[in-house]
């Protein structure tokens, strides 16, 4: 007789082998049920949260836009008289002064 023949008629003709075999099976299967259970869980929980990211996303976006629009604005509001009224004075032009280069060190 095989080896594996013997197994079979062992669990065929053991109550307690049967037994022990169907609550492995079962604590099998309950471990897979719960695994299922925790990733659909963390699946749906993600997706809501995914969709509360995106929806602050966009309104920092918007508000962002509206801080550039403000800022142009305002750069469009300085000319030279309101920067005068604010105090600051005009630049006077720079002077360069430059040298000839008619002699050479030696050393």
């Amino acid at each position: 007789m095989s080896k594996a023949k013997a197994i079979t008629n062992d669990i065929v003709s053991n109550y307690y082998t049967q037994k022990m075999i169907l609550k492995i099976l079962m604590a099998g299967l309950f471990v897979l049920f719960a695994v299922y259970i925790y990733f659909i869980g963390s699946i749906t929980f993600n997706v809501l949260a995914r969709r509360t990211l995106e929806g602050t996303a966009k309104d920092l976006g918007n508000q962002v836009g509206q801080l550039e629009i403000s800022y142009l604005n305002k750069m469009n509001e300085v000319d030279k008289s309101y920067v005068l009224s604010l105090g600051y004075v005009e630049k006077e032009p720079d002077i360069f002064v430059t040298r000839s280069v008619n002699q050479v060190a030696v050393r």
